[in-house]
């Protein structure tokens, strides 16, 4: 091989070897930059896992992009309410929160779930968990997910 030609294949070689040591292959799941918009299946409140009985479907919280709406499922009944959000300062609360009145087999873990989500004041996300926080105390995670993720029953049904 003569010089030009070897030094070409060197340098090709080293702007390869560089490029494969800067870039980073992305990973969809862990680049969850904001809670908006996206589908968090809850995962557990204050501390424990949520167990849903036979006939319910999964929990989940929805904060809309548009008009700040907050909405989901507490695995039996459908809330809705809005929410104000300072992404800077990782604060947020939800108010006006209400919620469809149908009898529940666990109505205490639902109502342990309304209750936190009156008072959460901040959150934090790390790779694809949402965690809310009331003062420093964490008190509620939940996991993105997927509109498939969703049971098609419930999904998006309150607005």
């Amino acid at each position: 091989m003569s010089t030009p030609k070897f030094l070409l294949a060197i340098g090709v070689l080293m702007a390869l070897l560089i490029a494969s040591c800067t870039v980073k292959p992305k990973n969809l799941a862990s680049e969850v930059y904001t809670f908006k918009d996206a589908y968090w299946m809850l995962m557990s409140v204050e501390g424990q896992s949520p167990q849903a009985p036979n006939n319910t479907k999964t929990a989940y919280i929805r904060f809309e992009e548009n008009d700040n709406d907050v909405h989901g499922f507490t695995g039996c009944n459908k809330f809705s309410g809005k929410y104000e959000a300072d992404p800077e300062r990782s604060k947020l609360t939800m108010n006006s929160l209400s919620a469809t009145e149908v009898a529940c087999p666990n109505a205490d873990t639902e109502n342990k779930l309304m209750q936190v989500l009156q008072n959460v004041d901040s959150y934090r996300i790390s790779d694809n968990i949402l965690t809310l926080y009331v003062g420093n105390k964490a008190v509620a995670t939940f996991m993105t997910g997927t509109e498939r993720s969703i049971d098609n029953e419930v999904k998006d049904e309150l607005h």
